[in-house]
């Protein structure tokens, strides 16, 4: 889930943090690391505002696999593959994960409702129940053994995934998807030999996982996403195919130096003090304060209020005199952190000054100002109602009377929203004491499990609801200490997490402890309950008011029925290793596929499998650079001119081109940009790939530079000699005078080879003749149309004229690899024509005469595609059984 909004808002705040990713402009990454669970919930049910909606899981698994494939296909990694499947999570987040699937379970039922009371006709197989997406389901079990069988299909016949070792953390690996990776980078960094200079790309939805990132302090990270369009429709349907997906290129080291800039101000203050490292450390803190999946919400503190801006302006002036937040191993510096809590009180007594500052005012506007607009928490409603009750009276004139009410108030709105939101009947000091205590325990825990792994699997959060930030305080003298204990079997998770709506999902002699009224747990599983905004907007954002598990009544109740699950079910309800994939050309076996009817056997395998070592933990590396030598020389009159000239073009360039205020340019540096890469001969036969530069320098500033890169060649091979590089009969390009373009053939050049020559025939074309088709070139112009006339003529529609005339996939029982039986004559991702049939105008396609008629041939001889596509136009997948259902061999 992450920190909701937070995405959005850096995005605005730092324009230029993503890059849309583009063919063949993509750097190169090492590792590539997917957090699974995304993938799996976009494929399994893209649009859950459709109840009408149904999906086999055949299907599912044919699109992951195909997400999968597109996903390595565009990052390429050069050493290492993870795939990480959310395991059992620690009891501080299952808190979050049970109020998210009771409140799914119960919108699914209030939408099949809404249908059915329109006289909607529901389909009668089964919906797909998301909360299957649960480490220990059948699904994910079953799930499991098609991710195996998808690794050895691709490790022993693809070769881009024969070069890199290839891991599968699934769900019986305890542990969220993202906490497993960043599992696997702290160990790696620990091994002899690493490289410092890894380049990582991770894949995932959660906004969280910039933190998370960030909190590794690796020089080359990057976040690899989905586009995410904000402002859309809420009920727009999500885009599952990735061949029509827009992903983005989040580089963690430009949002280090976003970091850096935002807080440069520190640097006049600090001086040799400052330290960017421990500052992305306390960075971190300060967006754990305005949303995490581990504790709630501080209240008014939200991110579409400017609470990071204040978070930020509070670090700014407080931090001189104070130090960090946070030591360099992620553990709190609880004094500095109580003295920056003192200055962010502040903000609590603003807002309340904001509604009650002038209770005349506010007792003649309530109808329109409170009520309307600022109405959300109930404990302001009640405070507001009595503030109003009791200031009736009129306002004293005097300063301090005032100053004492407003206190008085304060303190009683503060009570009101303890009592009203917790339960209680007297809002002591112990009982704030012990508010503060559960808040800075929570922070702790949540930096221990950023930076170094779980400290506790037992450790959650006790309530509903978080404390003002003014009563976080006298906290510097705490002992703040974790208990390991051991994480939930995945049977326990369960129980512990699904509703009695989910019970199905469950081994049948857990059931009834979800259902029965004897069930010494019952009061865990309500049918019905509520849920507050608490201040919030959205009703995902809403708390789900529904009782914490005690894990001693849970396992006690679940003892009794243990050794009634089947063999089946006892082989799914335990933990195991991270398992590792690579490639073995020595080993040759049969690979026995679970689903022969869509995946077929893999008949030559060679595939080695192990399972990983235990992880390790957090290393932090000091990586100092020393500057290089520079010679300083006094620049003539009009290389003074040029440089001023080129900073003006740079300023603008940015601030109009790139919404960027690069400030004033004291240094620009001059240089050639590569343009590629080229081999050249040396003596005795032998070739250099030397690297080649535009002629074209180009001005830079300074501060815009990203420094301290060492570039790398990729593992392309490279050739050391002539004959290596145009061995005998090697079909080669003319690419000068006087044949530029003819196709040759490599003879034998051992006579002429050591002096850097190559014998080469060439076939020379006789270029045809021009002059009369240039001439009559209006007479063979292509006509084109819209859409709308070629359906008319061919009597469809305009939208399959479209849909026919792109890419159609059908998915059947031949591989994973799904067919496109489209004409492939316009390409709307890339806005690309093909020249003679299809044209592109700002609003709409175009079609040529020649696609009426391939189009009339296609529904001539293909009828029963064009009534499959027209039936279900709203698919992005079609099915081979539904466009041929008689038929015995489909396909």
């Amino acid at each position: 889930m992450g920190v909701p909004k937070f995405y959005r808002w850096i995005s605005e705040r730092y324009p230029c943090l993503s890059e849309v990713v583009k063919e063949h402009q993509i750097p190169e990454f090492d590792n590539l690391y997917l957090d699974m669970n995304g993938i799996i919930h976009q494929c399994s049910h893209p649009n859950d505002e459709d109840v009408h909606f149904r999906i086999s899981e055949e299907k599912i698994f044919a699109d992951i696999f195909h997400y999968l494939e597109v996903l390595f296909r565009i990052i390429k990694p050069r050493k290492v593959f993870f795939m990480a499947v959310d395991g059992v999570a620690p009891r501080a987040k299952m808190n979050q994960q049970r109020g998210r699937r009771f409140r799914s379970a119960k919108e699914a039922e209030d939408k099949i409702k809404k249908a059915l009371d329109k006289g909607e006709v529901l389909p009668t197989e089964a919906r797909f129940d998301s909360n299957c997406i649960t480490p220990g389901t059948d699904f994910m079990a079953r799930l499991q053994e098609q991710l195996k069988y998808f690794v050895h299909t691709k490790v022993s016949a693809d070769r881009l995934w024969q070069n890199v070792n290839v891991y599968l953390s699934g769900h019986e690996t305890p542990g969220e998807g993202e906490h497993k990776i960043m599992e696997f980078i702290r160990s790696e960094n620990t091994q002899p030999g690493h490289d410092p200079n890894t380049r990582h790309c991770l894949y995932g939805l959660d906004a969280d996982l910039i933190m998370l990132g960030l909190t590794s302090h690796e020089p080359n990270f990057s976040l690899l996403r989905e586009e995410v369009r904000f402002g859309g429709k809420k009920n727009q349907k999500r885009i599952t195919a990735p061949e029509e997906t827009t992903f983005h290129l989040l580089h963690l080291s430009l949002m280090r130096e976003y970091i850096d800039y935002e807080f440069s101000e520190l640097r006049n203050h600090i001086g040799s003090h400052y330290d960017l490292e421990r500052i992305i450390d306390d960075w971190i803190l300060m967006g754990f304060l305005v949303g995490n999946d581990f504790i709630p919400h501080l209240p008014h503190l939200h991110i579409s209020h400017d609470a990071l801006p204040l978070l930020y302006k509070t670090y700014i002036r407080s931090l001189p005199t104070m130090g960090g937040y946070l030591n360099e191993n992620g553990h709190l510096n609880l004094r500095n952190f109580e003295k920056y809590m003192e200055k962010l009180a502040e903000f609590d007594r603003e807002h309340f000054s904001e509604i009650f500052v002038d209770l005349k005012w506010f007792e003649s506007k309530v109808g329109n100002k409170y009520l309307n607009e600022a109405a959300g928490l109930a404990a302001e409603k009640e405070a507001a109602k009595r503030v109003i009750g009791e200031g009736k009276g009129g306002v004293g004139d005097d300063e301090e009377e005032e100053e004492d009410m407003f206190e008085t108030e304060f303190r009683q709105y503060k009570r009101t929203y303890y009592m009203t939101k917790m339960g209680v009947d007297v809002v002591s000091d112990d009982f704030l004491a012990k508010q503060a205590k559960c808040y800075v325990e929570g922070i702790q825990w949540i930096l221990h499990y950023y930076y170094h792994g779980v400290q506790s699997w037992s450790w959650y959060y006790p309530y509903h609801y978080a404390p003002f930030l003014s009563d976080i305080k006298n906290i510097s003298g705490l002992k703040l200490t974790f208990d390991l204990e051991k994480p939930f079997m995945p049977f326990q998770q369960l129980l512990a997490v699904l509703p009695a709506a989910s019970m199905e999902l469950l081994p049948e002699s857990y059931r009834h402890l979800m259902s029965s009224e004897l069930s010494p747990i019952i009061e865990y599983y309500p049918l019905d309950f509520q849920t507050d905004l608490n201040g919030k907007q959205q009703e995902w954002e809403a708390v789900v008011l529904i009782p914490f598990i005690d894990e001693r009544c849970l396992l006690a109740a679940m003892d009794p029925f243990n050794d009634k699950m089947t063999k089946e079910e006892k082989g799914r309800n335990r933990h195991t290793e991270c398992a590792v994939y690579s490639y073995d050309s020595q080993k040759d076996f049969t690979y026995t596929s679970n689903l022969p009817q869509l995946f077929p056997d893999i008949v030559h395998c060679h595939v080695r499998f192990c399972l990983d070592e235990p992880p390790g933990v957090q290393r932090v590396y000091d990586r100092p650079s020393t500057p290089p030598p520079t010679k300083v020389t006094c620049p003539s009159d009009k290389e003074q001119k040029d440089w001023v000239k080129d900073v003006q073009g740079l300023t603008e360039y940015f601030v109009k081109r790139k919404g960027i205020m690069v400030n004033d340019t004291s240094v620009v540096l001059y240089g050639q940009l590569l343009s590629g890469r080229k081999y050249i001969p040396k003596a005795n036969g032998v070739v250099e790939l030397e690297k080649q530069w535009s002629k074209q320098v180009l001005p830079f500033a300074y501060q815009t530079i990203v420094k301290d890169i060492k570039a790398f060649y990729s593992s392309v091979t490279c050739f050391k000699s002539l004959d290596e590089l145009f061995p005998l009969a090697t079909t080669v390009f003319m690419v000068g005078n006087p044949y530029y373009g003819a196709v040759g053939e490599v003879q034998d050049s051992s006579d002429v080879i050591k002096d850097g020559r190559v014998r080469v025939v060439f076939n020379v074309p006789h270029e045809p003749q021009l002059e009369l088709l240039i001439q009559n070139q209006h007479k063979y112009c292509v006509k084109y149309s819209p859409g709308y006339i070629l359906a008319s003529r061919l009597g469809i529609t305009s939208y399959l004229v479209s849909r026919f005339s792109g890419s159609i996939f059908i998915a059947g029982m031949h591989g994973i690899h799904l067919p496109n039986v489209g004409l492939n004559l316009k390409f709307n991702k890339k806005n690309e024509e093909v020249p003679g049939y299809t044209k592109r105008t700002e609003k709409e396609w175009l079609y040529s005469s020649a696609v009426e008629e391939l189009l009339a041939e296609y529904l001539d001889r293909f009828s029963e595609v064009f009534n499959l596509v027209s039936r279900n136009s709203h698919d992005d997948v079609f099915y081979e059984d539904d466009v041929w259902p008689a038929e015995d061999q489909n396909g």
